[in-house]
């Protein structure tokens, strides 16, 4: 059984560490409760530390070269007009917890192992992934070498990726049961280049019993993150190459995907105030007889001051990933947005994907204290192709018009939400989100409005 062969190599593990425990660790591992900073939660640096930390007052009585962390998140959400259809609503109480062991015997060898398991109350059937999933694997992994600072360093085991914003490659923190990657990674570390390699496939969550990856449906990359080639800012060119089975040609025959995206991302600030970033990648490839030529590209900026006697920030945002012109002429258009981490990019409503689409944002969020962030926006989206579909943020198809007799508008999006950090374990958040459909979606026979709400406490233990 695989929870059985698990055990005994958890107990192999520990009884090595333990023979060598003379070695010092420290419980410091990415997101443990599953959270990942964004420009909408306060920073470590603006929150204050926590008071008391019933897990870490536990691992100060362990040895130095083990300890544990947990993270329990609850998230009470719902929404109407799904798929823009009436009597398409629904709402839910979303549980999460996580339990995690790291194992460092040496500062060049760590282990790392957590379980998740979460639930969806009231949620009406099915009640699957990434909803709800009874206790699984959720990250293994072993560390030869420190990942984050060692001059070369390797990861292996069952693991988060993040690239850039995590636009093409991320893991998306915002799903109850989110998923990570089976994969081998490489990582080279210098003043002028932070150097990354590797091999992975995305793990399909199942409802019960150890998730597993599907096999060939694989993504290989190289990424390079250079903080000195431009001044103030941080180039990062990358290339990321993948395979897939059985995806469907144009002539709806299933076939096998070839794909190589390749492209650049740029960060950086200008003045004391100024912050811009921007990221462009073209795909090339073949999908059985069908050739790939698809591109996307996005770009934004921010103003920081302070207004009222408070921090805020103004910011504007456009995307644009190209859509098919003609489905029937051999020629893949529309981009792959790979495996990406959209939550909030493209609107906190999360209802599209970035493929065949063309939005503008604009925004604020102000600091009502250093720890707590009330932030605002508005989107505007329209099809990049008029005779493409517009998919949804699992880049599913909601509506199409081969004719394109249908427009181009989509709809436009109004955001408000707030993030406040007690201290860096315990956390509230709420936020609205609401579409008002465009010219497309009426015509297509989607006119209903799309309305969405969230109300979050997170806690982590350590």
């Amino acid at each position: 059984m695989p929870f059985g062969y698990l055990g005994r190599s958890c107990r192999i593990a520990a009884l090595f560490a333990y023979a060598i425990s003379g070695l010092q660790a420290q419980c410091l591992v990415p997101f443990p409760g599953g959270s990942k900073v964004n420009p909408n939660r306060p920073r470590d640096a603006e929150t204050p530390d926590a008071g008391f930390s019933p897990l870490a007052t536990v691992n100060r009585q362990l040895p130095q070269w083990i300890c544990f962390t947990a993270g329990y998140r609850t998230r009470f959400e719902g929404y109407s007009g799904a798929n823009f259809l009436a009597n398409a609503s629904d709402s839910y109480l979303l549980t999460r917890f996580r339990l995690g062991a790291l194992i460092r015997p040496s500062a060049w060898f760590r282990v790392y192992a957590e379980l998740q398991d979460t639930d969806a109350f009231l949620k009406s059937p099915p009640l699957v992934p990434p909803y709800q999933e009874t206790w699984d694997l959720r990250r293994a992994y072993v560390d030869f070498g420190d990942i984050e600072a060692g001059p070369v360093a390797l990861r292996v085991g069952r693991l988060d990726l993040n690239f850039g914003d995590g636009l093409l490659i991320g893991t998306s923190y915002w799903r109850n049961a989110s998923r990570g990657y089976d994969a081998v990674q490489a990582v080279a570390n210098a003043n002028w280049i932070k150097a990354t390699a590797f091999a992975a496939s995305a793990v399909a969550i199942h409802e019960n019993g150890l998730s597993h990856h599907q096999p060939g449906n694989n993504i290989y990359g190289l990424d390079a993150k250079l903080p000195t080639v431009v001044p103030r800012a941080v180039l990062e060119p990358f290339l990321f190459w993948r395979v897939a089975p059985r995806l469907s040609t144009e002539e709806g025959t299933a076939a096998k995907l070839d794909q190589e995206t390749v492209g650049a991302r740029l960060s950086g600030l200008i003045g004391r105030s100024m912050d811009y970033e921007t990221e462009g990648a073209a795909q090339f490839g073949k999908l059985g007889t069908d050739s790939i030529r698809a591109w996307a590209w996005m770009g934004s900026g921010g103003y920081t001051s302070t207004f009222f006697g408070h921090k805020a920030r103004m910011f504007g945002a456009l995307d644009f990933a190209s859509g098919d012109r003609n489905g029937a002429d051999g020629r893949h258009g529309t981009f792959d947005q790979i495996s990406p981490n959209l939550h909030d990019h493209l609107g906190l409503a999360d209802q599209f994907a970035r493929q065949n689409l063309k939005a503008v944002r604009f925004g604020a969020r102000m600091w009502l204290r250093s720890n707590w962030i009330l932030a605002a926006a508005w989107n505007d989206y329209w099809l990049a192709s008029p005779t493409d579909a517009l998919y949804n943020s699992s880049a599913g198809v909601v509506a199409r018009d081969l004719k394109g007799l249908s427009g181009t508008h989509i709809g436009e999006e109004y955001d408000i939400q707030s993030s406040y950090r007690y201290d860096r374990n315990l956390e509230f958040g709420t936020g609205l989100a609401r579409i008002h459909p465009g010219q497309f979606l009426f015509r297509t026979g989607h006119p209903k409005p799309y309305g969405y709400f969230y109300l979050m406490m997170s806690y982590n233990f350590f």
